[in-house]
């Protein structure tokens, strides 16, 4: 502007500045009409939604369970609104911020839950480390052989569908099932037995229950951590077979010391206030990631076994000091369900 006002010419404005001589003109223009340099703000193409139908979006996608689940062609037909697909999956991600991903598998929790839930965890929030370092976590689980076991991604080119590296084999027979049962607690592992299964319906009860676990490897657990700790909890959920014998048995063990929470103290479908269910999902991916698959009951206990005895004790300590975070995150819910 100086350079102007002193009777420079484009020219040399421009050829000082390194800019063509027409630039410095309008840019000169716009600064006398306007008295800034920028350029004036271009109308565009204006958006297909306003703001006011982004909010109307936003509030009836999360208005229900139902319309969280609605795909992109109704949402349109339900809000009457005529934009593209593809426009509107923007608008949902972008401007609101909503995610499409897949839904999480939780119980289903009812109100009395909740509260059990709630009680719980303020009832034991306060717990030092060292509380929680005695506490045993056990739990049981069934797992299959390879059959029926979900998708497994592998990269090959069209023409290798049925090259072998590229299939995954199956038995005949169809899948086996074998079902364990496994205790942790800060700094130590138990064995991890695999329950015989009943002639039948092959379902366990509360008597294969005492004798295969409460008598066999859960009281030996027991006895050694209370000699190397002094007192401990033993946890156990509310499980059909954990009550009737188990509960006489419990009561038997109670009077030589034993206390713990179970059926009646322990709240129901919590799986995620105890840390050994991380263990059971770490051990099934585990054995999916081997090389070779269990193909028949006797391949998949060894694996089992052979997984279990790999746990890392760093992750299980880390697991069981998580307590104090899952109690927190529970009082947050209100009894609700939780990450853990």
């Amino acid at each position: 502007m100086i350079l102007k006002q002193k009777g420079d010419s484009w020219e040399s404005i421009g050829s000082f500045l390194g800019i063509h001589p027409q630039t410095v003109k309008k840019v000169y223009e716009r600064w006398e009409k306007t008295g800034c340099f920028s350029s004036a703000p271009r109308a565009g193409r204006p958006k297909s939604l306003d703001e006011r139908d982004v909010r109307h979006l936003a509030r009836h996608i999360t208005s229900s369970r139902d319309t969280r689940r609605q795909a992109l062609g109704e949402i349109k037909n339900a809000l009457n609104l005529t934009v593209s697909s593809k426009t509107l999956h923007k608008v949902i991600t972008k401007d609101i911020g909503l995610g499409h991903r897949i839904e999480r598998k939780k119980p289903w929790l009812r109100p009395e839950q909740k509260v059990a839930r709630l009680k719980f965890a303020k009832e034991h929030i306060n717990w030092t480390e060292e509380e929680w370092k005695r506490v045993v976590w056990s739990d049981e689980m069934a797992m299959q052989t390879d059959a029926n076991q979900g998708f497994k991604w592998v990269w090959r080119y069209p023409e290798e569908e049925y090259n072998e590296d590229c299939c995954r084999g199956t038995v005949i027979s169809g899948f086996q099932k074998v079902r364990i049962w496994g205790a942790i607690r800060y700094g130590k592992l138990s064995k991890l037995i695999v329950v015989p299964e009943r002639e039948g319906d092959g379902k366990m009860n509360s008597h294969d229950y005492v004798d295969y676990i409460m008598d066999g490897e859960m009281f030996d657990f027991w006895m050694e951590s209370s000699e190397e700790l002094g007192q401990v909890v033993m946890m156990e959920d509310g499980a059909g077979y954990h009550q009737k014998a188990a509960s006489v048995r419990r009561m038997q063990l109670e009077q030589d010391g034993w206390i713990g929470w179970g059926p009646g103290s322990w709240p129901s479908s919590s799986p995620d206030l105890n840390p050994i269910e991380n263990l059971w999902h770490i051990l099934r991916s585990n054995i999916r990631k081997r090389k070779v698959q269990p193909r028949n009951k006797e391949q998949l206990i060894v694996a089992l076994q052979e997984e279990w005895e790999k746990l890392d004790m760093e992750l299980i300590n880390k697991l069981c000091l998580s307590m104090p975070r899952r109690l927190q995150a529970v009082i947050d819910a209100k009894g609700g369900i939780t990450k853990y």
